[in-house]
């Protein structure tokens, strides 16, 4: 799959809700969760950070909102992409080149920020974990085009399965932000590459290994 990398909103005009939620992302990826203060926000949207209380009620909650925003318009993005899929390994290429996309305009980093913040803040993970589940069914919707019609469908998990795929996507997420120069992009989704064609030839009724 290959396209145009996608880019989160940028405002056009002056919808002040936009700009501080455009400044509260850029602030996340380029000075972490500790640094995305008010102050840091207001200074990257030049705009007084009052507004950010005024539209939001706390940093916090404009930071939920911020990766509300970006994971759902990034869902709507890629969801044209998996209609009329029914091949497993177009699914991971369709992931790779997610991955990609990801890291190139700052979504990992800002993933990784978010998931630190919400080891010491319930909410904050709980608001997150909401952000992830449209992710979680769109994998899940997915699964069951891939498997329709197969005699495999009325066994499988669909639910878990897709909770789990998510769960490994978001860790190779995590992995990279932590040690980029570590994850080798190509090495691991060659190895879901590989995977998804034994997958495949079970679905065909074919040997794992033809």
């Amino acid at each position: 799959m290959t396209g145009e990398v996608w880019v989160p909103s940028k405002t056009v005009g002056d919808n002040t809700k936009d700009r501080i939620l455009d400044a509260a992302y850029e602030s996340l990826v380029h000075d972490g969760i500790t640094g995305a203060s008010a102050r840091a926000i207001a200074a990257r949207g030049e705009f007084n950070q009052a507004l950010i209380f005024y539209h939001f009620g706390s940093v916090r909650d404009l930071l939920i909102a911020a990766i509300t925003r970006s994971s759902a318009e990034q869902v709507e993005h890629y969801r044209h992409r998996i209609e009329g899929i029914h091949e497993i390994g177009d699914l991971v290429e369709v992931a790779a080149v997610l991955h990609a996309e990801d890291a190139e305009r700052g979504a990992i980093t800002m993933v990784t920020q978010l998931m630190a913040g919400a080891a010491s803040d319930p909410e904050l993970g709980a608001a997150i974990m909401a952000a992830f589940q449209p992710w979680i069914d769109l994998v899940e919707t997915a699964l069951r085009q891939v498997f329709a019609g197969s005699p495999l469908e009325p066994f499988m998990p669909f639910p878990d399965m897709a909770f789990g795929i998510s769960s490994l996507f978001l860790g190779v997420e995590l992995m990279t932000g932590l040690d980029p120069e570590r994850v080798d992009d190509e090495r691991v989704f060659g190895m879901m590459r590989m995977v998804s064609g034994m997958i495949a030839n079970v679905i065909a009724g074919r040997g794992i290994f033809d």
